[in-house]
């Protein structure tokens, strides 16, 4: 009897487990040898990896259990991967087309089709509106067992630690329970180490002369450091060594150090790149490349990287390089200066932008953290200039003449209008011109009369560029812009109107259009620019490349620009020069330009689309309306603002 039950349990677990058996059954069209690889991921944050091979008709079986529907990876020789979901007493039938993806076909498995039908683009959607969409669809769906997946496959690399603990505080219920989710958590801990406010992790490790150097013993009695990931290899890494040079000899004295991470493997190569550019600072390495330790304490995914620290290693700032850096230090070293204070209430955190306008043109930007409302800035400038405030949450600017004051700027985040700047004299100055000409009967005219009476003012070309150019004819704008002398021609509103009014001119004596295009984005999508304008406003084609740094700097100002314009209509396309898909990638990843359209056929300066629009150099912004009409080209940022602004 005891033979008999232990027969009928046995069969019971059996049956059980039959029941829960999947079965995926594929075929590879014009395959006839390889092999295929599935690697399952478990809810209890393990992994299992099988594979089979390929048979002549180009088909292959997997078989095996699962108590719960999870996620797996399954890739065709090493090099295509397609997600696939794995349910219990699922018979999957899969048939790739290589060379016409449009006919793979999953069926048998529901969760896989549901999958697909929800991450495959919808229609011309433009890879900005795909990621949006995909987060909207997580915050929708806070307790499917996708949530963790598409956050993990699609959404992660471009959030920082508040960013995705935030996605993840809102998911419950089963989504919590999935092998992403638990790798996730683990990513936000690793983020949350690195942060802006916080202790930077401690690296020790062997310098060149064999002496173990811990980060923690060397920041004492600094007052600053920069944590600066290279390797010799790194072309971008050495020619950032020169700006690096330059800035350890000026604030050495000043309490300002180095602590270079090497991602060499040869010691010579290490040695012989410090001796030829310079580098006398501290630098350690294990020589293992991405193998070590402070890369994945710091998760470091490209080089050159830094961090830069105060003497108690709190995290100032991360990844600043050239003008940045250079700006950065000024403003920490500098005694005599401006000090700008701001509370602003309604907002507890988030990082605020100092951009300052300074003369013929050009502009610095600063970033700080603010917390509980407060904020505070520090620096030099060589006149006065205007200052304008970028709040987060897309709250809005605050714009102010400034000089070497100490400012005070308070406020709340929903009445940015009634705004209090204390402490400038000059933009009292400015608000009593402003004031006494509201007084009048009409504000424009007396306007009009101050930038004729004083053509010299700095406040003539602000005037001009934010009040009188949309109601002038071209002939009064030529005679306004003309009359202005002395220091109004050094302010940065000058530099914007002269740039502005010619490309004004411009647009209207070539009336151009623009030629049609056609390459794949970034995902492998085919784009074509006429089918992508018909529903924009405006458009900018932003020609570039990784490895330029102005470029990349372009990139960042177009971030900025394109946050606040592309819900009132502006959209952009760029095309790389790159040679290398890895390198453009990662650019895109790092400037954070996914937000929009990013096409290239990978041929640098051979590329067909380069000839086709005559480009000489990068970067290089052109600007087009929904009719193909060019409105400008050789664009700054400011330049594109004041065009789609006009």
């Amino acid at each position: 009897m005891k033979k008999i039950l232990f027969l009928i349990a046995t069969l019971i677990v059996s049956i059980t487990c039959f029941c829960q058996g999947y079965t995926i059954n594929g075929e590879i069209k014009d395959t006839k040898k390889g092999y295929v690889t599935l690697r399952s991921y478990f809810r209890d944050g393990n992994e299992q990896l099988d594979s089979t091979t390929i048979d002549k008709k180009g088909k292959f079986v997997f078989r095996g259990y699962v108590k719960e529907p999870i996620p797996a990876l399954m890739t065709i020789n090493g090099k295509k991967n397609y997600r696939v979901y794995l349910e219990p007493q699922s018979n999957m039938i899969i048939v790739i087309n290589p060379n016409k993806e449009k006919k793979t076909s999953f069926e048998g498995s529901p969760l896989t089709t549901q999958w697909y039908s929800i991450i495959n683009p919808q229609g011309k959607e433009d890879y900005n509106v795909y990621l949006s969409r995909l987060e909207n669809w997580v915050i929708n769906n806070p307790e499917h067992i996708f949530c963790s997946d598409i956050i993990s496959s699609y959404l992660t690399y471009s959030w920082g630690y508040e960013e995705l603990s935030k996605h993840l505080n809102t998911l419950k219920g089963q989504a919590t329970e999935m092998y992403h989710y638990k790798k996730l958590r683990i990513r936000e801990e690793g983020l949350k180490n690195i942060a802006l406010g916080v202790k930077a992790p401690n690296i020790t490790m062997k310098d060149n002369k064999g002496q173990r150097v811990s980060l923690y013993d060397f920041m004492r009695r600094k007052k600053y450091v920069l944590i600066d990931f290279w390797a010799s290899w790194c072309m971008p890494c050495r020619k950032e060594n020169i700006n690096l040079v330059s800035n350890y000899n000026k604030y050495k004295d000043m309490g300002f150090d180095i602590y270079g991470v090497s991602l060499d493997k040869s010691k010579s190569s290490w040695e012989k790149a410090m001796k030829d550019d310079g580098v006398v600072w501290s630098n350690v390495s294990d020589l293992k490349m991405w193998d070590c330790q402070a890369v994945n304490d710091y998760m470091i995914k490209s080089i050159p990287s830094n961090v830069l620290i105060d003497g108690n290693g709190v995290i100032l700032a991360k990844n600043i390089r050239g003008e940045e850096l250079t700006n950065k230090l000024k403003e920490l070293f500098e005694e005599k200066g401006y000090s700008i204070e701001g509370q602003i209430q309604g907002i507890n955190e988030g990082v605020v932008t100092l951009n300052l306008l300074l003369e013929n043109g050009v502009k610095k930007a600063f970033t700080t953290k603010i917390k509980n409302g407060k904020f505070i800035f520090n620096g030099s400038v060589d006149k006065t200039c205007m200052g304008m405030i970028s709040l987060p949450m897309k709250d809005g600017d605050i714009s102010f003449f400034m000089n070497n004051d100490k400012i005070k700027i308070t406020g709340d985040r929903n009445k940015l209008e009634n705004i209090s700047i204390k402490g400038s004299s000059s933009q009292d100055e400015f608000a009593g011109i402003a004031s006494r000409c509201n007084r009048e009967k009409n504000p424009m005219q007396c306007l009009m009369n101050y930038v004729a009476d004083n053509p010299s003012s700095i406040y003539s070309p602000f005037i001009i560029s934010n009040f009188l150019y949309p109601y002038l004819n071209d002939k009064d704008k030529d005679l306004a812009i003309s009359s202005l002398d002395g220091q109004a021609k050094t302010m940065f509103q000058y530099a914007l109107l002269t740039e502005q009014n010619k490309q004004t001119k411009k647009t209207i004596e070539e009336n151009q259009k623009v030629k049609d295009f056609s390459l794949q984005d970034v995902n492998g999508n085919n784009f074509s620019l006429f089918s992508y304008i018909k529903d924009k406003k405006y458009v900018v084609i932003s020609f570039w490349a990784s490895w330029d740094n102005i470029s990349r700097q372009n990139n960042i100002d177009l971030l900025r620009t394109y946050k606040v314009y592309n819900k009132k209509g502006l959209d952009i396309v760029s095309v790389s020069l790159d040679d290398s898909k890895y390198a453009w990638t990662e650019a895109i990843k790092e400037d954070g330009i996914n937000r929009w359209t990013n096409v290239s056929d990978l041929s640098r300066w051979n590329s067909a689309i380069v000839k086709l629009y005559n480009i000489k150099s990068i970067p290089e912004n052109i600007l087009i309306d929904k009719d193909g009409n060019i409105l400008g080209r050789n664009l700054s940022t400011d330049a594109i603002i004041n065009l789609i602004s006009k």
